[in-house]
């Protein structure tokens, strides 16, 4: 991780503490973790919908204009109800036009993956599950073989009680920023109560904390791509304020490179706004505004072997996020 974005976890880590808002969440919606996440109620259909689009601004290279923006959509059906865990199709689409004309960076970014998983079933007090699938990550969409990559995950699930698990899972993501070419091992403690969350071990870290009726905390940590600190306070219960810092990376393939190199980018931000919640609690809409800075382009297998290529100098932004559920 560079230097700039160990400063600002660490300022995050503690606003957050302080119960201001920041925010540690970013790149995407893992699709093989997202088919296996367990459902609630009789709930079928999830969708989250994000649209970013920054002020215009340039490359810091060589001048040359450049916006950066995206229009991101992920989601997952429940294909039959067998409990809180069925089986699962999950989806994710990226689309990132740069809005660029200089010979650094491509002038658009895409990715598309979809997953299917379920459960397999318990041994002893272990259940354990498995998920598949596939994606694509490049700068020309479904024209270049080098950007198509496989996903495939096993996951078991140890409780000890209803508030504590034990996790572990092997994981391969043909795209991740750190070793893509080979399973990762995870494990993980989680305690879960009604107001308090915590997961710890490797690779994520995380708070969910409900220390007041109305105010809600959160401070998530992917060591291989991304994180969010985030304080929100409920004025209504439809009418949530918040506070964010986000560090967040992706991943694509381009054209002219070699078959073993990507383009990675990098994006810190600090962001404010609302979010409006139905009744029925079954569709969010978020209104949201900051600041994007760190904004860097790199070349490379993964993050321990990274050459700059370009970075875009800091830009406001406003950002629209929906999610429906049913």
């Amino acid at each position: 991780m560079k230097k700039s974005n160990r400063i600002g976890w660490a300022a995050a880590m503690i606003l957050a503490v302080a119960g201001f808002g920041q925010l540690v969440r970013g790149s995407s919606y893992e699709t093989q973790y997202n088919a296996l996440n367990r459902w609630t109620g009789n709930e079928w259909f999830q969708s989250w919908n994000d649209t970013f689009l920054e002020n215009s601004s340039y490359i810091r290279n060589d001048s040359s204009p450049a916006q950066i923006g995206w229009v991101h959509n992920a989601g997952r059906i429940r294909l039959a109800d067998t409990g809180r865990y069925s089986p699962t199709i999950a989806y994710n689409s990226l689309w990132m036009p740069l809005n660029t004309n200089g010979r650094l960076l491509p002038r658009q970014l895409d990715s598309q993956s979809m997953s299917f998983g379920t459960p397999v079933g318990r041994i002893g007090k272990w259940g354990i599950g498995i998920s598949f699938g596939a994606g694509y990550a490049g700068s020309t969409p479904y024209n270049d073989p080098s950007s198509i990559y496989g996903m495939a995950l096993i996951t078991t699930q140890y409780k000890f009680n209803p508030r504590d698990r034990l996790l572990l899972s092997l994981d391969y993501n043909g795209n991740r920023g750190f070793m893509p070419d080979v399973p990762l091992p995870s494990i993980e403690y989680a305690h879960i109560t009604r107001n308090f969350t915590l997961i710890a071990g490797f690779p994520e870290v995380g708070v969910d904390w409900r220390p007041l009726p109305r105010l809600h905390l959160l401070l998530h940590y992917y060591i291989y791509d991304d994180g969010v600190a985030r304080a929100s306070y409920a004025v209504f219960p439809w009418m949530h304020l918040y506070s964010q810092f986000s560090a967040s990376s992706w991943a694509f393939h381009v054209d002219r490179y070699n078959s073993d190199q990507r383009l990675f980018f990098t994006m810190s931000r600090i962001e404010a706004g609302m979010k409006l919640i139905s009744f029925s609690r079954h569709a969010q809409l978020t209104l949201g505004g900051g600041y994007a800075f760190n904004q860097a382009f790199s070349q490379g297998f993964d993050g321990r072997d990274e050459s700059p290529v370009g970075q875009i100098a800091n830009a406001l932004y406003a950002r629209i996020q929906f999610n429906v559920s049913f």
